[in-house]
């Protein structure tokens, strides 16, 4: 099988909100949870994308102490979520966002990783880890090192781990404060909804779409996603029908006519 990072590599499309690039947050931030329930809590589900910068930049909703901090953390949110309802990973965050408390780390996860290339490829690595396996900052430096040759200062290649770790604590793949252990993130019917629908986008169809790089971020075999996919399918998310090797999933109500025809585009 190929490389999960290779393999969606040439079918990100920016117009929906993907990001492929060489530039991370994860080297100066993490995912920003917190950050970002806190915007998501201030401002209208319906808001434009200058409502959003208003309520991190004009009205201080995250508290930063000056300006600057201010711009900076809006400037990473938009980085890490876009933060403009034109683009499809944002707007389905967004509509899916109240659905369930306990799927916002994993909702947050996968569209850091939409948008963070760092984060996207190297999250496998943690994915990759038996359950109860310790996992240290200096590993994921190893790991970076090694997929990424001279690509990092020693200091930054320290801080990234670290900034990487926290974020994969924050979706659930970690547990502990001193000695971070791999634990098995939640994932609820509508975050697997989130991930079909990423893998849609980037045009993957029909039982492709239970294995993809987004499928494969939520630490479940292709049989639990499809189970969850039937739960999601029984409360109204998305249309799951399976016969035999055949299976067919969409996504009525859920998608604009534009991104439709986008998603079959190349990028």
């Amino acid at each position: 099988m190929k490389d999960a990072a290779n393999q969606n590599r040439n079918s990100l499309p920016d117009s929906l909100g993907f990001r492929d690039c060489t530039s991370s947050v994860h080297t100066s931030r993490t995912m920003m949870l917190t950050e970002l329930t806190l915007v998501l809590e201030n401002v209208d589900k319906n808001a434009q994308g200058e409502d959003y910068l208003a309520a991190i930049v004009d009205q201080n909703v995250l508290g930063k102490p000056t300006q600057t901090t201010r711009k900076r953390s809006a400037q990473r949110l938009r980085e890490l979520y876009s933060l403009d309802t034109d683009h499809a990973v944002f707007r389905l965050l967004r509509r899916f966002w109240s659905a369930d408390i306990s799927a916002r780390p994993m909702l947050a996860c996968l569209a850091a990783a939409a948008r963070d290339p760092l984060f996207r490829d190297i999250t496998p690595f943690v994915i990759a880890h038996p359950a109860n396996t310790t996992l240290t900052a200096v590993q994921i430096a190893s790991q970076l090192e090694e997929k990424y040759p001279a690509r990092f200062k020693q200091t930054t290649l320290i801080s990234t781990a670290q900034n990487i770790a926290s974020s994969w604590a924050q979706a659930g793949y970690l547990s502990g404060r001193l000695h971070k252990k791999r634990a098995r993130p939640v994932v609820p019917p509508v975050a697997v909804t989130y991930a079909l629908l990423l893998g849609y986008l980037c045009g993957s169809r029909g039982k492709m779409l239970l294995d993809t790089i987004w499928t494969r971020m939520l630490d479940r075999t292709p049989a639990e996603i499809a189970d969850l996919a039937t739960e999601a399918s029984r409360q109204g998310w998305i249309n799951f029908k399976s016969a035999g090797s055949v299976i067919e999933i969409t996504f009525p109500g859920l998608l604009t006519p534009q991104e439709e025809k986008a998603s079959y585009e190349p990028n």
